[in-house]
């Protein structure tokens, strides 16, 4: 097992800049996924270190030795991807085992192989099928047995649940975390899912126009954003976002959201804005909430009139509006809601965030 190390990984299609400058360790044993829209730069980064697409410029390493030259059977690397790319003429055991066949691995050592992948994924009842007897997820189940069996230094796993539904989706997230803890070993896992993200990973990448935006745990990128662009990507649903012209009154600074509308601002982060017209605020949707009450010095509170609700079982979504912006409240105690009803809202001040209005980055 081994670590991989990318030093100034650059990849162009003539003018078109896929992949920028990349420097990134990945430790032996993380689950590591890269995640951002289409286009991005992710799937690309995931081809390179597999040697399936040729570098412009910068190194790779996987362990203490570069591979840069190396074709793909030489990285010692294992890629699952999205279509499951199985032989369709043959059973579920000659699969598991084709790779090493061709490798030339004793015939032993193979039967060895196969029937540990057969056990941890739980296929045993299936080595006799053909891929077209399978439904999505044994395939998938199938595709990470292949991958399994030649005891890589670095799993790839490139989007590998998207053409699943998606209650197999959940189950499969589940199967591929408790595969990661059984194996301990390094996985790199690309997705444009933030969901999958948020379930899976170690650490988070957040990749846009090829450059990396955010690296950290999950926790860490969901409360902490760097920018606008992480900030509504990860989370479900997006960080609500509204900018908002500053309001200074009686020594105060307030946040214009809407029409007599003057969210104060934390006392913490007035001396950042004294110098500012305008700025970006976000709010995540669990941090504006319903409420009864209007006395803790901690929470702003506002009435709106609610436009849609969305019963989810253990919560229901409210969705009102601020300066013509949809904005989306999480209610945890659900109950019949009106349209057109009008609801008091609590804003949790201390977890609000403020992003520059040029430069889009979190002022703190």
């Amino acid at each position: 097992m081994a670590n991989v190390d990318l030093k100034n990984l650059t990849k162009k299609y003539g003018d078109v800049i896929a992949v920028q400058n990349m420097d990134l360790n990945i430790p032996h044993n993380e689950f590591l996924v890269l995640v951002g829209p289409s286009g991005c730069g992710k799937s690309t980064t995931l081809r390179m270190i597999a040697g399936l697409e040729e570098i412009t410029s910068g190194e790779i390493y996987i362990g203490d030795q570069l591979v840069n030259e190396k074709d793909p059977k030489d990285r010692n690397v294992s890629m699952v991807f999205q279509n499951y790319a199985l032989y369709p003429h043959m059973t579920v055991k000659e699969n598991l085992g084709f790779s090493l066949k061709i490798a030339k691995v004793d015939k032993k050592e193979i039967e060895q192989r196969v029937k540990e992948a057969v056990q941890i994924l739980g296929l045993d009842e299936l080595q006799k099928r053909k891929p077209s007897q399978l439904s999505g997820g044994q395939r998938q189940r199938v595709a990470m047995g292949r991958a399994i069996v030649r005891r890589p230094d670095a799993f790839l796993f490139d989007e590998p649940l998207s053409n699943l539904d998606a209650k197999l989706r959940t189950q499969m997230r589940t199967e591929i975390k408790k595969l990661h803890q059984k194996l301990q070993t390094t996985i790199i896992y690309v997705t444009h899912d933030q969901v999958e993200a948020m379930t899976l990973a170690d650490r988070i990448i957040i990749m846009k126009d090829g450059y990396i935006e955010q690296i950290g745990s999950p926790i860490e990128v969901f409360n902490n954003p760097i920018n606008v662009f992480v900030a509504t990507f990860i989370g479900s649903p997006p960080m609500n976002i509204l900018e908002a012209e500053i309001i200074k009154r009686d020594g105060k600074i307030y946040f214009e959201l809407d029409q007599d509308v003057l969210m104060p601002c934390p006392e913490s982060k007035a001396s950042l804005l004294s110098q500012k017209n305008k700025v970006i605020i976000g709010i995540r949707s669990e941090d504006i909430s319903p409420s009864n009450s209007n006395t803790s010095d901690e929470f702003w509170y506002f009435e709106k009139n609610i436009d849609l609700a969305e019963p989810l079982g253990t919560e229901t979504q409210l969705f009102i509006k601020l300066k013509n912006k949809e904005i989306i409240s999480r209610m945890y105690n659900p109950r019949e809601i009106e349209i057109g009803e009008q609801i008091n809202f609590a804003v949790n001040l201390n977890k609000i965030h403020i992003f520059d209005n040029e430069t889009k980055k979190i002022i703190k």
